[in-house]
């Protein structure tokens, strides 16, 4: 783990980097990493207007970009399985992973026990031949008053408005 003893600098960022990179679990980084970095660059590059430096500058930032997104690709991995992450995430990482959970989990409690969408009762006031939905399912031909169940609301809403049936 790179420690906050460690003096910041391009090469501590390249390091994290490369050992991020080289693995398929989260490296150990400080807590507060990025907004030490961020200062890092910000403070180191910030005056300078050598065209050397400020090639250093932008590449430091798409290092460090880099590195949170290649750990964000880890932190989904992480929530998808349900592992926890490490103790030694940095906040933003574990904000990420919590809402990831919360969204997660919000799609099992939300949906139905057998996954299936519930069907809508319908009966055709018209004779029709055969439509395509706007869902691209097909139905038809029907005959008046025949009763049609649709799972789809984008479709039921379709016939509805066509005047093509109604709800029962």
């Amino acid at each position: 783990m790179l420690g906050l003893n460690d003096d910041l600098s391009y090469d501590i960022l390249w390091q994290a980097y490369q050992k991020e990179k080289q693995s398929n679990e989260i490296q150990l980084l400080p807590k507060t990493f990025y907004d030490d970095m961020k200062a890092f660059i910000n403070d180191s590059f910030q005056n300078d207007t050598n065209e050397e430096t400020k090639i250093q500058r932008q590449n430091a930032v798409r290092i460090l970009n880099s590195l949170f997104e290649r750990r964000k690709q880890k932190i989904l991995i992480y929530a998808a399985y349900g592992k926890p992450l490490p103790s030694s995430t940095t906040q933003q990482e574990a904000d990420i992973y919590e809402k990831v959970l919360k969204i997660i989990k919000s799609d099992i409690s939300e949906g139905s026990v057998s996954g299936k969408k519930e069907n809508t009762p319908l009966k055709s006031k018209l004779s029709i031949p055969e439509i395509i939905l706007p869902s691209g399912n097909k139905i038809g031909p029907l005959e008046k008053e025949q009763i049609i169940e649709i799972k789809s609301k984008e479709d039921v809403n379709f016939l509805i408005n066509n005047g093509i049936c109604i709800n029962i």
